[in-house]
């Protein structure tokens, strides 16, 4: 197998083994000139806090699959952490972040820094988000989700992109995003791409680098514990007290392990759930609800959730 290999001239990296040349650029301008903003070509953009993984992958080659270009953004967005020392120890890995997007054939990669997100004269925009801000993530993150949209607001209003790409881990976030996009980017074609797991259930995240080898093993039940709470909703009040106190006997600090009814992401109920096919779980074309986690394991900060079809 021929090995990979990257070398970063500036503002282009080149790919040996795939022969890709990608764009890297920092300046909004650059972007601008060279490209004459996105809806002059065929964009899509997958925004990302770097530290990338398989499921980062997925969703750029969902974009590929589609017939779009493709650019990545690597922003570690400040206003989207409501912790300091999370903001801290989240993991930055620049020049192994770039190799993996030349290896699939990513087309450009914004890296902004802050200066450029919220220059001297940067003024916020206003989005009414119900709900959503004061329940689960919103609750247990004050602030979290007006930085998501700050910091989406000028990565789109720069790139201009034809499609964005998200993938469902942050559901919460997802459905954040779908207000953003219909109140100020009504153009942008949205995507919503699967969560990508590792063999034993966990979903890929940035976040689980942090872990030890046994607290990777222990974090695969959060989607153990969803998948009982999922398939028992006629008991689910019952079903979830139970995988709660046995979550927290594994070393779990609980946030939130609920089923919500979708798009509100309120307390669901059977009714909310048409005819149940059990071969289609997870399947967001028919999910009208959600089990949804969060919680800590080692200190490290974990979400979930685990889409309940109807048909």
């Amino acid at each position: 197998m021929k090995q990979q290999s990257t070398k970063n001239l500036g503002k282009i990296v080149i790919c040996t083994s795939f022969y890709a040349i990608m764009e890297v650029f920092e300046s909004a301008d650059t972007w601008t000139a060279k490209f004459g903003g996105g809806q002059s070509a065929n964009w899509a953009m997958i925004p990302t806090m770097g530290a990338l993984h398989q499921g980062h992958l997925s969703l750029i080659e969902a974009a590929q699959k589609n017939g779009y270009q493709t650019v990545v953004s690597i922003f570690v967005n400040p206003l989207q952490f409501n912790n300091a020392t999370d903001l801290e120890k989240y993991p930055r890995h620049l020049e192994n972040d770039l190799a993996l997007l030349a290896g699939v054939g990513v087309d450009a990669v914004w890296t902004p820094n802050i200066d450029t997100i919220y220059p001297s004269d940067f003024i916020e925009i206003t989005l009414d988000l119900g709900i959503l801000d004061q329940i689960f993530e919103g609750l247990h993150r004050p602030g979290h989700f007006n930085g998501v949209v700050q910091v989406l607001n000028r990565l789109f209003s720069v790139i201009q992109p034809k499609a964005v790409f998200f993938g469902q881990k942050d559901l919460q976030q997802c459905l954040v995003v779908e207000k953003l996009l219909a109140e100020y980017f009504s153009e942008i074609k949205y995507y919503r791409v699967a969560t990508l797991r590792a063999e034993s259930g966990l979903a890929l995240s940035s976040r689980n680098e942090r872990l030890t080898s046994k607290g990777k093993e222990l974090a695969a039940e959060i989607y153990a514990s969803m998948l009982r709470i999922g398939n028992s909703l006629e008991i689910c009040e019952a079903v979830t007290d139970l995988e709660c106190k046995r979550l927290k006997q594994l070393g779990f600090e609980i946030e939130y392990l609920d089923w919500v009814s979708l798009p509100n992401m309120e307390k669901a109920k059977l009714q909310d759930l048409m005819i149940m096919d059990g071969n289609a779980i997870n399947n967001d074309k028919t999910a009208t609800t959600a089990v949804v986690f969060a919680g800590s394991l080692e200190g490290v900060r974990l979400i979930d959730n685990l889409l309940i079809p109807s048909s």
